[in-house]
């Protein structure tokens, strides 16, 4: 007698890549989700430099999914714009250390300025897209209770 355990079975589809196992793009917009929440955190604290990481985490993450999904897409853009407005507003900061406060101060302020308005808008609008999210996650969790709900009452009478 033997036992048979569960299989995998691998085609060519699957070797080429034109197939993708289940909750396998799920699970990298899980990651860049995560690795985003971080950007936004760090870009609204004004750390460039570790926002440029994770948001650069976030784009590696998020590069090797199906790119003709919404889902994905959406997710992919937020990375790349969250990676170009970590790089323009490190950028920005390291120009303003170079400034000569006592020479040129409206250079030096204006570059401040421009970093940390970088920062906090798009910090802002990144924050605002993730807690949507988590919002919806919500939502149909109260939805799927409530369905539940209506069915056990309805086997009861």
């Amino acid at each position: 007698m033997s036992s048979k355990g569960p299989t995998l079975t691998i085609n060519s589809k699957t070797l080429l890549g034109e197939t993708t196992p289940d909750g396998f793009n799920r699970t990298k917009r899980k990651y860049a989700r995560l690795f985003l929440w971080l950007t936004s955190l760090l870009l609204l604290t004004s750390h460039p430099l570790l926002s440029l990481v994770t948001s650069t985490c976030a784009v590696y993450t998020m590069h090797g999914g199906t790119w003709f999904s919404h889902k994905n897409f959406k997710w992919m853009t937020a990375s790349i714009i969250s990676f170009c407005i970590s790089l323009y507003s490190l950028t920005l900061s390291v120009e303003s250390n170079f400034v000569d406060e006592e020479r040129a101060y409206e250079l030096k302020a204006v570059l401040e300025m421009k970093h940390r308005a970088a920062e906090m808008i798009w910090g802002g609008i990144l924050l605002l897209c993730l807690g949507l999210t988590v919002k919806e996650q919500i939502d149909g969790v109260v939805a799927r209770s409530g369905s539940m709900v209506v069915e056990k009452n309805k086997k009861q009478t």
